[in-house]
């Protein structure tokens, strides 16, 4: 088989029409169709498909990316069938109110435009809540489903995460009317042990974890993708190259997508149906080389140095040395050569010091001439007119002293009494 010159049709790929596929086998699409059953995966669609039908409040899926979580959860979600109102939260950068508002887009209660402008676009976070629970408990009589499913959960805020908790407390006569499933990297587990959402852990009812494929299950994935693309008889990986895609990818999903995808092509372009370890390995280099390598700086070590070979004396060294090599600088008031860096620091010095002496003298020449608004003049004392100064004291005469003493005993006869 030749590998055709053009494609079939301006937007499909080439080696969909060479190998005969409906459709790319290896796309990195969350199309539940695609999904491989292996042991791991298994367990944890069983573990969530329970908990779903059991309606219980909050589930966990845990596992590191690229294993396929997203795919699970949609064909978990497609197995309740028809019944089922689900939303799916990719973006975890989102507000409580913004991510209520994506809820009911995907329950259809509201569309896209209504959600950009209109009434419901002003609508606050207690309207939304009472239009979230007033449609959940219409579902009741249906008997049906309402599901979250919150991708990247691991990026909530604790605030969106808490409000989540709270939308998965509704219930109507002991019946829950929401589920959640909270998917995301392990450090969710983290996350939701904190002090602050120790409310959230607790309601988590069932917890299931993802892992990557053991080598013995890459072969049935890769046949299990090329069956839904119809290509299972078109195109065979040898064991060797099945061997070799397992240890180059490590058992994750993602990563065997993308290199049998990239497998795919190289088989096109040597015109082969048959993939052998040596196309899987330039396949390998091709994707690699698609992404630039980070060389790392390194910086080269300083030569040794020999202490011994070290100058004593530097006045010693300098006139040994060739006058072509010695060239003094110019310095301030030295004939000896100085560092720039000590030149500097004398310059800065010098022009501060300047500066200050400028802004002293500056003062002092102020204060000079505002010398009379700094210590006011007080004005004289008024003069006082004391008087001519009498004559010199003269002793009382002794008629003097008898009529004092007179007016004594008449205004005091205790003293007339007492012999005085």
């Amino acid at each position: 088989m030749q590998p055709p010159l053009t494609p079939v049709a301006p937007d499909e790929p080439l080696y969909e029409a060479f190998y005969g596929l409906r459709e790319q086998p290896f796309a990195l699409t969350t199309d539940p169709r695609f999904l491989f059953l292996g042991n791991a995966h298994r367990r944890a669609y069983e573990e969530l498909l329970m908990g779903l039908r059991r309606r219980e409040g909050v589930l966990l899926l845990t596992g590191d990316t690229g294993m396929g979580k997203t795919t699970l959860c949609r064909a978990v979600i497609d197995t309740l069938g028809p019944r089922t109102f689900s939303a799916l939260i990719l973006n975890p950068y989102m507000t409580d109110a913004e991510v209520l508002r994506v809820i009911l887009r995907d329950f259809g209660l509201v569309s896209r435009e209504e959600i950009r402008k209109g009434a419901f676009a002003r609508a606050d976070l207690p309207q939304l809540l009472d239009m979230l629970e007033g449609f959940l408990k219409s579902l009741v009589a249906l008997n049906s489903y309402a599901v979250v499913i919150i991708d990247e959960a691991q990026s909530l805020s604790s605030k969106v995460l808490d409000q989540i908790r709270v939308l998965g407390g509704y219930e109507l006569d002991g019946q829950r009317l929401l589920q959640i499933m909270l998917v995301g990297q392990p450090g969710l587990i983290t996350a939701i042990s904190s002090d602050a959402l120790r409310a959230l852990d607790e309601r988590v009812s069932r917890r299931a974890v993802l892992g990557p494929l053991p080598p013995a299950d890459v072969d049935a994935y890769i046949q299990h993708r090329l069956t839904i693309a119809g290509g299972r008889d078109t195109v065979e990986f040898r064991a060797d190259a099945v061997n070799l895609i397992a240890e180059l990818t490590r058992g994750v999903p993602r990563r065997i997508n993308l290199l049998c995808d990239r497998t795919l092509e190289a088989g096109r372009v040597e015109g082969t149906t048959t993939i052998t370890p040596a196309i899987v390995q330039r396949a390998s280099q091709q994707a690699d080389a698609d992404v630039p390598p980070v060389k790392p700086v390194t910086l080269a070590a300083p030569p040794p140095v020999n202490v011994d070979e070290l100058p004593l004396n530097l006045d010693d060294h300098l006139a040994h040395a060739p006058r072509d090599e010695y060239q003094p600088t110019v310095s301030f008031g030295h004939d000896d050569a100085q560092p720039r860096g000590r030149r500097w620091g004398v310059m800065i010095v010098l022009l501060l010091l300047l500066l200050s002496g400028l802004g002293l003298g500056t003062y002092a020449v102020w204060a000079y001439t505002n010398a009379e608004l700094i210590v006011p003049v007080l004005p004289a004392a008024p003069a006082r007119d004391l008087g001519a100064i009498g004559t010199p004291f003269a002793p009382p005469t002794a008629l003097e002293e008898q009529h004092v003493m007179d007016e004594l005993l008449r205004t005091n006869p205790a003293m007339r009494q007492g012999g005085g």
